[in-house]
């Protein structure tokens, strides 16, 4: 069942409105809410066994995040993800993710290191065979490991959520499998940078890293 049409579970703790959000946006992302959806307070709130308070919070945060806006005479409608949208997203995460390689660099451990080494390996073997799932799994933990060694709480949250934009894009994950192998010799420069404890350099690569990988998606931009 689409989770838009079930109600919220009361085991879930975390706060009402973060959960509805949560919901839309992913919806919004994935394209189960296609562009030029009406959003209506009372059918989400009803949907998911919540009062319209927090769905209205919901709203105002996807109108704040750009992906719906508030139409006079209409409501809220979907108004999903552009290709500026999505080179912005990629220009916020040259910054951050420069950042977040930098303050790795200062926290990592060796027993850490030799993680990405090893989660190196295991997407290189699933390159090899050609799963396609099992590598971009393998990459998302690899990425996990260096955000989390930046050991900033606000940065993870920011991190966590342009991740969160890009895997769930609409035909990105077959757009961004032209670049793995480039990718893996970037990510191997970076490990490499850690051992030597070159704080400016890890923040460099992780800078071209994703500059590279925003150049050859505005190439590819057309597919979505």
């Amino acid at each position: 069942m689409n989770p838009l049409f079930e109600k919220i579970e009361t085991t879930d703790l975390r706060p009402i409105r973060e959960i509805v959000l949560e919901r839309l946006r992913m919806a919004i992302i994935d394209g189960t809410l296609e562009q030029g959806d009406r959003l209506v307070e009372t059918t989400v709130a009803e949907n998911m066994g919540v009062s319209r308070t927090p769905v209205r919070e919901a709203f105002r945060q996807l109108e704040i995040e750009g992906l719906a806006e508030n139409v006079p005479r209409k409501g809220t409608i979907v108004k999903g993800i552009s290709k500026k949208d999505i080179i912005e997203i990629y220009e916020i995460r040259e910054m951050l993710e420069g950042l977040e390689f930098r303050l790795a660099c200062f926290n990592i451990s060796e027993s850490q290191i030799s993680e990405l080494k090893g989660k190196i390996s295991i997407m290189e073997q699933y390159i090899d065979n050609n799963d396609i799932t099992g590598y971009w799994k393998a990459h998302g933990e690899f990425h996990d490991i260096i955000l989390y060694c930046s050991g900033n709480k606000r940065l993870i949250d920011q991190m966590k959520q342009i991740y969160e934009y890009l895997s769930r894009l609409r035909n990105f994950t077959l757009v961004m499998n032209e670049r793995r192998l480039q990718a893996m010799k970037e990510h191997k420069a970076l490990i490499e940078a850690f051992e030597k404890k070159d704080e400016m350099l890890a923040e460099k690569i992780g800078r071209e890293h994703t500059v590279n990988a925003k150049k050859f998606l505005a190439d590819k931009i057309h597919l979505f």
